[in-house]
């Protein structure tokens, strides 16, 4: 078979199987939004494909109109070009090419593979979960979704796994999706207590074995710069075509979690922003007072409140940061709790203020979300002081603070709207706190250096 019918056969099948995995499915200019908002922090289930290069402006352009839900940017290239390519770097998106590569030949060499048998997928779940954890970015969180989005594809399309196993224990192993002819060698993983036994050899020598005696195209990915396309060269693969995976990648901050009985504190999506941006424009405050020391409530607009947690975000740094949390009741934005500090890793000092929508006040919401904030802040990050403080005329802030133990230190006098005003400063020590509430929170230790607090 020719090289370019069997990369057409491959494209089919791919496309085909993204189509069937997808819970959801958007066209645009130049391709398709594929999306699985079940696991949106997966991101080869979330982004937008696109067949045959385009202006990289263009792609990005479309992927923010898409992908206000989420807070990656991804565009899959399906026949990935170097213009392209070049056009996504120059905006600070990432590139990794993706290469396709086609069983053509026989290996270099066999192995032994009578260690290799067909598993059920609940059978790797314990292996997947090692792996997945033994990454920079993995924790228990991700491997639960990953294992989600698999079940995803194994709904889609026919799939099977193999496993080579050591002493009992799965060591390495590999999937197999087929349909029409057309097998996929995927997601080929050995533990590494286990490398360096030729294990991953095995497992996908043993797949390609019982793949080819069904199916007459089998083929796999690799990246580009990475060293299994040569172990994978030794196999028999070569190379037939290239995908481009475009990315613009969060911040890892949009990881943290901080959870109470009746909230969730977290950073926003674009939409979700937007969406907090109509809870303050509906009204915080009695527009004749002003509860904040700047009046940007006199003025606020949807895309204001956008502009300024993308501008906080970006500015984030060890030494000043500002953590501008959204807070969540039964999924949706009710208001802000924020966290600040400068030279945290000295000072050991941080700064709290917040917002509720009026709808949301006088439930015990302002409570419950300071207290979030300062087991983050005293049990999470270690530190020793929380500044907070309230104009006159916002008793409601002081009752929260009263309630949490904070003490009066002084005052100084503000005017937000031209008129001098008293600001009480009050104050909280760590061994004074007793949160009122359970609060959890997932994903903090791998921030902690962010927030100058390794």
């Amino acid at each position: 078979m020719r090289a370019r019918d069997t990369l057409d056969r491959i494209h089919a099948f791919r496309a085909a199987l993204q189509n069937a995995a997808a819970e959801l499915r958007v066209p645009s200019a130049h391709g398709e939004g594929l999306f699985s908002p079940s696991v949106r922090e997966v991101y080869d289930m979330n982004y937008l494909r696109v067949e045959q290069p385009a202006p990289a402006e263009d792609l990005i352009a479309e992927a923010e109109a898409l992908m206000g839900d989420y807070f990656h940017r991804r565009v899959v290239v399906e026949r990935g070009d170097a213009g392209t390519a070049a056009g996504f770097r120059a905006q600070g998106w990432t590139v990794t090419p993706h290469l396709i590569m086609a069983h053509t030949r026989e290996p270099d060499r066999r192995v032994e593979t009578s260690m290799v048998r067909e598993a059920e997928f609940g059978a790797l779940v314990a292996a997947r979960r090692e792996v997945t954890v033994g990454e920079p970015w993995g924790d228990d969180e991700i491997s639960s979704l990953l294992d989600e989005a698999k079940q995803l594809i194994m709904r889609a399309v026919p799939t099977r796994f193999f496993a080579a196993t050591i002493d009992g224990e799965v060591a390495a192993y590999c999937e197999v999706r087929s349909r029409g002819g057309v097998a996929q060698i995927e997601d080929v993983n050995t533990l590494e207590r286990f490398r360096g036994r030729s294990l991953g050899r095995a497992v996908v020598q043993h797949a390609v074995d019982t793949a080819s005696s069904s199916h007459d195209v089998v083929y796999l990915e690799a990246l580009a710069e990475d060293w299994p396309r040569e172990l994978y060269g030794k196999l028999g693969f070569d190379v037939v075509g290239e995908r481009h995976f475009n990315t613009r990648f969060p911040s890892p901050l949009t990881r943290l979690r901080v959870r109470t009985p009746r909230l969730e504190l977290r950073l926003g999506t674009d939409a979700e922003l937007r969406a907090l941006g109509r809870v303050a424009v509906a009204g915080i405050h009695d527009p004749e007072v002003m509860p904040f020391e700047f009046p940007w409530t006199d003025d606020v607009t949807e895309e204001s409140v956008l502009a300024f947690h993308r501008g906080r975000l970006a500015s984030f740094t060890p030494e000043e940061w500002s953590l501008d949390l959204v807070v969540f009741h039964r999924g949706r934005p009710i208001g802000i709790q924020s966290l600040g500090a400068e030279q945290f890793a000295e000072r050991r000092i941080v700064r709290t203020g917040s917002w509720l929508g009026r709808a949301s006040q006088g439930r015990g919401f302002g409570t419950e979300m300071r207290a979030a904030v300062l087991e983050l802040a005293f049990n999470g990050l270690g530190a020793e002081v929380a500044c907070s403080g309230a104009i006159a005329g916002n008793p409601q802030s002081l009752g929260v603070s009263r309630k949490l133990g904070y003490e009066v230190v002084g005052s100084h006098t503000v005017a937000p709207r031209g008129t001098p005003l008293e600001h009480t400063d009050i104050e909280l020590r760590r061994e004074h706190f007793r949160s009122p509430v359970p609060v959890e929170i997932v994903a903090l230790e791998p921030l902690l250096p962010l927030f100058g607090a390794a």
